[in-house]
């Protein structure tokens, strides 16, 4: 991976940034800036998967994202824009934003509510804002109401 920082900048010192094997859910792997540092996470399912799908695919497609960082700043630059495409085909990889392998995300919970015509599964956060808010949200088949089921 330090291969490809130095074939970013050649001449310009720079390290890598932290590289961690605890990414879970659905994503292959996420760059990630807290507090100042920046951190690579991969998805040790995926690899385990797929390795020929993910590398060196995905470690160039979080070090795009570094670079894109590490070049342009904070200011704001499209995640997969023509900076990032750039990078990716600097590096000899396609500029795709996905991949197929078929990972396991999280459960989350569901309320269940009800319309005329149907039952509709409702996330947590939704669920939340017609309790706490009092938000409502219609059916776009029937145009009725959304009430919690019993």
């Amino acid at each position: 991976m330090c291969d490809l920082y130095i074939k970013a900048r050649p001449g310009q010192p720079g390290s890598a940034p932290e590289v961690l094997f605890n990414l879970t859910g659905r994503a292959a792997g996420q760059w990630r800036l807290r507090n100042g540092h920046e951190q690579l996470r991969f998805n040790p399912q995926a690899f385990c998967q797929d390795w020929d799908a993910h590398f060196p695919d995905t470690v160039v497609h979080e070090v795009a994202h570094s670079l894109v960082y590490r070049t342009f700043g904070a200011r704001r630059v499209r995640p997969h824009g023509p900076e990032w495409r750039a990078w990716m085909e600097t590096f000899g990889c396609q500029p795709r934003i996905t991949h197929n392998t078929p990972l396991q995300g999280r459960r989350l919970k569901t309320y269940a509510y009800r319309c005329a015509c149907q039952t509709h599964a409702l996330s947590a956060r939704r669920h939340y804002l017609i309790q706490r808010r009092r938000y409502r949200y219609e059916c776009r088949e029937c145009g009725q109401r959304l009430r919690q089921e019993k």
